[in-house]
């Protein structure tokens, strides 16, 4: 009888261990998934969040453009002093501020986070823009001067 009463208590103290292990295996997978997860977010809306605000800081009537460099879509933001120009660098998000006026040096450029995938368009009021496969636009409350 005092063995059954040691083999239960064994038993139940050894379920007690692989329950434990079992569900320390699933918090640290879970644990892995998140960190992944929030990785992603971070690597997509990130710069997503940084064109949208820049733009709307720069958003007055002529201020806010997209052209063209060597077939790349470039986001330009003027103001009185200087431009800035936002676009892709091999696999990086550039931003390059040059004083205004001056040719600008796409190769100076400061890197801010990386980028897989940069192409912006102008719709009247609207910049169209696709940063690591996330489609988005932002509405220029001033307009355009016509």
């Amino acid at each position: 009888m005092k063995n059954a009463g040691v083999f239960f208590s064994l038993s139940l103290m050894l379920l007690f261990v692989v329950c434990c292990f079992m569900l320390l295996n699933i918090q640290i997978e879970d644990y892995s998934m998140l960190q992944r997860r929030t990785k992603n977010d971070f690597e997509t809306y990130t710069p997503v969040l940084y064109v949208t605000n820049k733009i709307h800081s720069y958003d007055e009537v002529d201020k806010v453009c997209v052209e063209n460099n060597n077939g790349k879509g470039v986001i330009k933001l003027s103001d009185a002093e200087s431009d800035t120009y936002l676009y892709k660098d091999k696999s990086k998000l550039m931003e390059l501020c040059v004083i205004k006026g001056m040719q600008p040096d796409f190769s100076m450029g400061q890197a801010l986070m990386a980028c897989d995938d940069f192409d912006v368009k102008q719709d009247k009021n609207k910049i169209i823009c696709e940063i690591n496969g996330v489609d988005f636009y932002v509405e220029l409350r001033s307009g355009v001067a016509s």
